[in-house]
């Protein structure tokens, strides 16, 4: 089962990219974690839904004590959303680079991304190699990044009499 270190909970230890003091960590394969995310930073009447929305779930992360490298598959899941998980390979990096999850611009097959759906959004993480003996897979931030494009403003068009065109 996963552990934490530096929070009160494993939400709490893995909201900022601090590295050493806040983290999530796991020394076995085959155990699995859900973290649900904070609803959008961004209003829902800020998004275009008509254009391309892309979702991406990331982590830093870093497979400590051990050697070569241990697998981590990242999977964006919640109510509505069916995706398949991606596999990276963390490697022995304690500057804790960024790991991403495969983009999808569907939150279930055929379906695009809605609001209820990003604010729905769960990363599942699982160890799915065998960390050595004596060392483990550390996570320090979890997070889903959404490309967007951003409704644009509107204006007023009225008629401006005697300028210069």
């Amino acid at each position: 089962e996963w552990s934490n270190t530096g929070g009160a909970s494993y939400h709490e230890s893995v909201q900022s990219d601090d590295d050493d003091t806040s983290f999530i960590y796991e020394t076995r394969e085959g155990h699995e974690i859900t973290l649900t995310m904070a609803n959008p930073g961004v209003v829902e009447a800020g998004i275009d839904f008509d254009g391309d929305v892309t979702v991406r779930p990331s982590v830093t992360a870093h497979y400590e004590g051990g050697s070569g490298t241990v697998d981590l598959d990242m999977q964006v899941t919640g109510t509505g959303i069916s995706l398949t998980a991606s596999t990276v390979n963390v490697a022995v990096d304690s500057s804790y680079p960024v790991y991403s999850g495969t983009a999808s611009t569907f939150k279930s097959l055929g379906t695009d991304w809605d609001y209820t759906g990003l604010e729905n959004c769960q990363v599942r993480l699982e160890c799915t190699s065998r960390p050595d003996r004596f060392s483990a897979l550390r996570v320090s931030y979890v997070y889903v990044r959404v490309d967007y494009t951003a409704v644009a403003a509107v204006t007023d068009n009225a008629i401006f009499f005697g300028a210069n065109f």
